[in-house]
């Protein structure tokens, strides 16, 4: 129906969630777009702030799971089997802004550049006032072609914003997990298909004290390596087993 599709899950974020629709909004493109809003049974004002947002904008499908069971992987999955999920699937997380209204359409560009299932941005670190806090740009420059597909076992994030080729993903699937359900998709992907880079910024990620990743306590810092850790154990072996059938 629509070329891309913003999708934003989000849980309980009042005091970001229209920042997030807004910067979405504000989006310049040269192809027809909307914003899918994954909204998993918020108890704040999440709800009724997204119901007013949707109810001004067509563009803004504001969707809330029957399942009371999903992560953000979960969240994913609800948005790319939605009837107006475009061609493509742009993630915003639900604190977190494009740095200009060009982010979408250079995202886009790049899957018409060529073969590609994926596309990654790269992002700025600001904090809550959207000042620029170290390490600043994160573009991750060592995840390239020349570098080769395996490289990103080695890495411990791809990147954002990553926009993900719709109709691959949706046969795929996300993990039904709240961290690194990207960070599987992702290298699901380049096992067999090609991703594209973009190392400008073009994405705003806000460290503030409500954020999932402020202030880990070294036992969830753990509990997300190891994770990780059996991601890419799963992956290797995927990647041996395809190998020796070749």
């Amino acid at each position: 129906p629509v070329e891309a599709s913003v999708v934003i899950p989000v849980r309980n974020r009042e005091q970001t969630i229209a920042e997030a629709v807004k910067s979405a909004l504000s989006q310049e493109t040269n192809f027809p777009f909307n914003i899918l809003v994954v909204d998993n049974h918020s108890t704040d004002r999440t709800t009724s702030v997204l119901s007013d947002l949707a109810g001004r904008h067509s563009a803004v499908k504001h969707i809330i799971p029957l399942r009371t069971d999903l992560g953000i992987g979960g969240c994913w999955n609800e948005a790319l089997v939605h009837e107006a999920c475009g061609r493509y699937a742009v993630q915003l997380d639900s604190d977190d802004l494009y740095s200009s209204a060009r982010t979408l359409q250079k995202m886009v560009d790049k899957f018409r550049q060529g073969d590609l299932a994926l596309v990654i941005g790269s992002y700025t670190l600001v904090d809550s006032s959207l000042r620029e806090i170290p390490p600043g740009l994160i573009d991750h420059r060592e995840w390239t072609d020349e570098n080769g597909r395996n490289n990103a076992l080695r890495i411990n994030g791809l990147g954002a914003p990553r926009a993900f080729h719709s109709g691959l993903m949706r046969k795929m699937g996300f993990l039904n997990v709240s961290y690194g359900e990207d960070y599987a998709a992702a290298l699901r992907i380049c096992r067999e298909y090609r991703i594209g880079r973009i190392y400008e910024s073009l994405y705003l990620c806000r460290r503030w004290s409500g954020n999932t990743d402020t202030a880990l306590t070294i036992e969830a810092a753990n509990r997300n390596d190891a994770f990780k850790d059996e991601v890419r154990t799963a992956e290797i072996r995927a990647r041996q087993k395809m190998n020796q059938r070749r």
